[in-house]
């Protein structure tokens, strides 16, 4: 069983009221989410934390049922518990009028062994550091970046629609490996360079995801701010 040391921060930012951010963390399962919701009021609030709930709770609760190394099987439990939290989205916002139209983004990283799932709808992103070079493991399911007007609009969210297209990658893990899971309030604000600068220089996880946020703070920080990092 790998072990992967779990840091965690989310942050308000400087223009927001509230945090429509969440996260979730489990060391023991190697298991890491973060979701960065939308929608009007307390909208995107409940549904990033109806998506981190449902997925770790559906990854926890069964976790017993496949035995460890079962690829195939693993990666069908990540993608029907979004499906599963992409449903519950949809149903709290049909019985709710005022969380109507919410939705979130979610990726999720899980290490299993040697070998860590990647599975994301929306923007937020999985980066992984490896040697001092930064990957980004993901695809942003947004309008093309150079098309300022439309660059804030998902192509893909959680509860947007009746069914979701879940993108998911099986990557191997060396040694020394860090994955950085982010909402789009650090990655907009701050730049790959930036990035590495933080990790390089702040061999702690707690000192590095902390500047990583200051980072898009200094940056204007318009709006909510998470960073995980999974040290393998």
């Amino acid at each position: 069983m790998a072990i992967v040391t779990l840091y965690a921060r989310t942050d308000i930012g400087l223009v927001r009221t509230n945090n429509e951010d969440s996260y979730f963390t489990d060391p023991e399962r190697c298991l890491a989410i973060v979701a960065d919701g939308m929608g009007g009021h307390a909208g995107g609030e409940v549904a990033s934390k109806i998506a981190v709930n449902t997925i770790s709770e559906e990854l926890k609760s069964r976790d017993s049922i496949w035995p460890f190394g079962r690829t195939q099987r693993e990666r069908n439990r990540i993608v029907e518990s979004i499906r599963l939290a992409n449903r519950r989205v949809r149903d709290a916002a049909q019985h709710d009028t005022s969380l109507a139209g919410m939705g979130t983004t979610v990726v999720v990283l899980w290490v299993r062994g040697r070998r860590a799932h990647v599975a994301h709808v929306g923007d937020s992103r999985i980066y992984r550091y490896r040697k001092g070079g930064l990957v980004q493991l993901t695809r942003d399911h947004s309008w093309p970046s150079e098309e300022a007007s439309m660059r804030n609009v998902l192509t893909r969210a959680v509860g947007a629609e009746d069914n979701v297209e879940i993108d998911h990658r099986l990557l191997d893990v060396a040694p020394g490996d860090i994955f950085l899971l982010c909402s789009d309030g650090l990655t907009r604000r701050v730049e790959d360079d930036g990035i590495v600068r933080a990790l390089r220089e702040f061999k702690n996880g707690d000192e590095a995801s902390q500047r990583l946020v200051d980072l898009a703070k200094e940056n204007g920080a318009p709006d909510n701010v998470t960073v995980v990092l999974a040290y393998c």
